[in-house]
């Protein structure tokens, strides 16, 4: 296992456990415990954790949730994947709502140059600037900012978006699970994909693997309510299976440097 995908399991059992011992790291990984802490204190530094003796507790601030700068660095080539097989489902002329997720972000940073005339609707403050150069209409919704994901959430925020409809959502989530359905840890960010999801004719979610078969905790949408998930090809078999028995949409973005070319997929 690489270091930054032992790491990621690491913050990982901290939102399941809410506490690690280095012992058991070590014997869960196979590697040493000198190896464990120097895992620990880099995580320490980045805001992850806290340090304690024999092992780590997750950081106050971390709120159960890695800061967006550190998602941003987590799944990249699949978040491209992702980004690049959603590019596909966007046409000319498009009013477009984008959620606060990084991989959201990624599809930002494409469809800028891909297109003359959008209209973009988000709650992300990153997104808003990374758009606005462009030429379309960019509406940044208010709200109380969220420092970790630099999302605009709050009652502003759902009330800004009940007053506009738009053809699409892009929506990310922390967790999907059969029975709990699309979920992030956060409330008020729950209330606010809800809110997106009321707003629009067609849902798309936009969840890498690593997310998929659990659950965190506020849920925001059921399996059903989302019209095509866009997940990458380590999608759990067990997971695709139970779609595809209740005949929910899926498409499995490749893996690969240019766009992705005939990607696995079920329509809905």
């Amino acid at each position: 296992m690489k270091t930054e995908d032992r790491r990621r399991k690491i913050i990982e059992l901290l939102e399941q456990k809410g506490s690690v011992l280095v012992e058991e790291l070590a014997a869960e990984f196979g590697v040493s415990q000198v190896t464990v802490r120097k895992d620990l204190s880099e995580l320490e530094e980045r805001g992850l954790l806290h340090r304690t003796h024999g092992g780590a507790t997750f950081a106050h601030k971390s709120l159960f949730n890695p800061s967006f700068r550190e998602k941003l660095h987590l799944q990249q080539a699949e978040k491209q994947a992702i980004a690049r097989a959603a590019l596909e489902h966007i046409e000319e002329g498009d009013s477009l709502i984008l959620d606060a997720g990084t991989t959201s972000l990624t599809l930002a940073r494409l469809i800028k140059h891909r297109f003359r005339s959008l209209y973009v609707i988000t709650n992300s403050v990153p997104i808003a600037l990374e758009l606005a150069e462009t030429r379309w209409d960019v509406l940044l919704t208010g709200g109380q900012v969220r420092h970790h994901s630099m999302a605009l959430i709050g009652p502003a925020t759902v009330r800004a978006l009940e007053v506009y409809h738009a053809d699409k959502a892009f929506v990310c989530a922390t967790g999907v699970s059969v029975h709990k359905g699309y979920s992030t840890p956060n409330p008020y960010e729950a209330q606010t994909k809800q809110a997106m999801i009321r707003s629009v004719d067609t849902v798309y979610a936009l969840v890498d693997s690593s997310k998929l078969g659990r659950a965190t905790l506020a849920s925001f949408a059921a399996l059903e309510e989302v019209h095509l998930l866009i997940t990458d090809p380590a999608a759990p078999r067990d997971f695709l299976q139970h779609l595809e028995r209740q005949g929910l949409g899926y498409r499995l973005a490749e893996l690969e440097a240019g766009p992705a070319l005939n990607p696995a997929s079920r329509a809905g």
